[in-house]
């Protein structure tokens, strides 16, 4: 994964306010997506929401937060709360999920699901999601 000057630069603003650590952070459809560390959630939302919106009004642009785990099934499971998953299916570069809210899990547009294959590929390489 290579992060350009402008995500560089995003990172360290963003480390600065929250104090949490940011492993990644993409700009996909005019918002920015911030993935901090595992159990750095709070921090980087922080009390009330201060920090995001601190984040917010630095940056300028809508930003979200996921927060990173090393188990893929558990990272996916993030990427898509609090819409709940039934199944996630790992199979090479491709990823099954199986859920309820199929529209909620996709987003308007496509959105979420777009996220999640840009941010599944940047760290697991899974290029494909399919959502039944």
């Amino acid at each position: 994964m290579k992060l350009g000057m402008d995500e560089l630069q995003y990172i360290s603003v963003i480390e600065k306010i929250t104090k949490a650590r940011v492993k990644d952070c993409v700009l996909i459809e005019g918002e920015l997506v911030v993935v901090v560390g595992e159990g750095e959630m709070g921090l980087a939302i922080g009390r009330n929401g201060e920090n995001a919106e601190k984040v917010r009004e630095t940056i300028g642009k809508k930003v979200s937060f996921i927060e990173f785990s090393e188990d893929t099934e558990k990272f996916i499971r993030k990427l898509f709360a609090p819409a709940v998953l039934e199944s996630v299916e790992v199979d090479g570069e491709t990823v099954r999920l199986k859920a309820r809210e199929t529209q909620r899990v996709i987003g308007k547009g496509g959105k979420r699901r777009k996220r999640a294959e840009t941010l599944l590929d940047r760290h697991f390489g899974i290029k494909n999601v399919v959502i039944n």
